[in-house]
């Protein structure tokens, strides 16, 4: 349907509002290229409340239960140590989930995985122009980030090898190339033409070097076992996969694992912590847990997991969930996530792995669920944004295709 007023189609108006929303997502580092958050992200909630309201969308599946329990778990934060806080920052999750319900119902999974790789393309070029260019970094993508992260980014690129890219964080960099070689990867497996399947190869490889440059193990080790089970969940020879993956690891070998673009970065930084990916990490996890109990049932309210770490971060969904929202809070809200992952793996098995939203839905909560054990993906509602976008994306191509 196209509007007489504007000429505009209602499907092209859809793609325009979701191409400005993931702007906001993921350049939401920048001071300048961005509206406040505080602002953009409640007013999409209003339009997708309205849009829903006026259009009188009925909602089922995984969007009407992971709505349901997160209304549950809204009303469990009135029983926590701090409600007030809790009910403010569990609301994030409600608006980042209507948002992207609005998103994947009026936009194809098709193009919500275009626009992605597009902006997954645009952080991994600030990575590179970090490395090869940085008088250029220094130049045209420093001053768009805030002042006060711009010592510490100079500091790391120079002597510790480490690259922000377009983020105040390694670690919100280290995930959006998670989420660009996901798709790329899942690209490679679907594509027929062996010359656009090459070029989605590379791409996986361009943004698995890039979490090398930005030196995050975690990451790193998540994608690795992401990208192998993709490379393996296949219907041709698995024998064939194995030898070539062998010849591939022994040509490594040979040459030198350091050669491959990143790797030194990251292999001094295994020598500057004597190996352990944990960091520290393992100390504020004790910690949190053993505050617990002060808690137990309804936690310190959503937010307030640095409280249990005693002020450190708590860099563990599972446990930042857990003292966050409590033993009853924890279950009401992993509930539906569980159930998710059951259906989605269900429906490939059903459909033969043939839909590319099917794939990249089950590959990202794969990555949400590996991830979680060093970072606090579940717990942030920012990042659960793209989980519910994946989701549902999912969902709803499914309904058109049925029609």
């Amino acid at each position: 349907m196209i509007s007489k007023r504007t000429g505009v189609h209602k499907t092209q108006l859809a793609d325009i509002v979701t191409f400005i929303i993931l702007w906001h997502f993921f350049f939401a580092s920048s001071f300048v290229l961005r509206l406040n958050p505080k602002v953009f992200w409640p007013i999409m909630f209003l339009v997708s409340i309205l849009t829903a309201v006026y259009n009188k969308v009925q909602i089922s599946g995984a969007e009407l239960e992971i709505i349901s329990f997160s209304f549950v778990g809204l009303i469990l934060c009135f029983f926590s140590a701090d409600p007030w806080t809790a009910v403010n920052n569990d609301l994030y999750f409600f608006i980042y989930l209507c948002v992207a319900a609005m998103m994947a119902r009026y936009t194809s999974g098709k193009t919500i995985r275009k626009q992605i790789m597009f902006y997954c393309i645009v952080h991994v070029v600030c990575v590179y122009l970090q490395v090869l260019l940085p008088t250029v970094y220094k130049s045209v993508v420093l001053p768009l980030l805030p002042p006060y992260v711009h010592s510490d980014i100079l500091y790391q690129m120079t002597y510790n090898s480490s690259y922000y890219g377009f983020t105040v964080q390694t670690s919100i960099t280290a995930m959006y190339m998670t989420f660009g070689a996901i798709v790329a990867a899942v690209n490679a497996k679907h594509e027929e033409k062996k010359s656009k399947k090459i070029i989605d190869v590379v791409f996986a490889l361009v943004f698995v070097t890039g979490i090398l440059f930005v030196t995050r193990r975690g990451s790193f080790l998540a994608i690795m076992l992401i990208l192998a089970y993709i490379y393996f969940d296949t219907s041709k020879s698995k024998a064939s996969r194995v030898l070539l993956l062998i010849v591939g690891a022994l040509f490594l070998l040979y040459f030198g694992i350091d050669k491959i673009p990143g790797m030194q970065g990251m292999l001094d930084k295994f020598s500057r912590l004597s190996g352990n990916m944990m960091n520290g990490r393992q100390n504020i996890w004790e910690i949190a847990l053993n505050n617990l109990w002060r808690h137990p049932l309804f936690g310190y309210g959503v937010g307030r997991a640095n409280v249990t770490g005693g002020g450190g971060s708590v860099d563990n969904a599972y446990i930042a969930v857990l003292v966050e929202r409590g033993i009853i809070g924890m279950i009401v809200f992993f509930i539906p996530y569980i159930h998710t992952l059951v259906q989605t793996y269900s429906r490939r098995k059903k459909c033969g792995a043939t839909s590319k939203s099917l794939e990249t839905s089950f590959n990202f909560q794969l990555l949400f669920i590996i991830m979680s054990v060093m970072e606090n993906y579940y717990g942030q509602a920012l990042s659960m944004f793209v989980y519910f976008l994946m989701v549902f994306s999912a969902q709803f191509d499914d309904q058109r295709e049925k029609k």
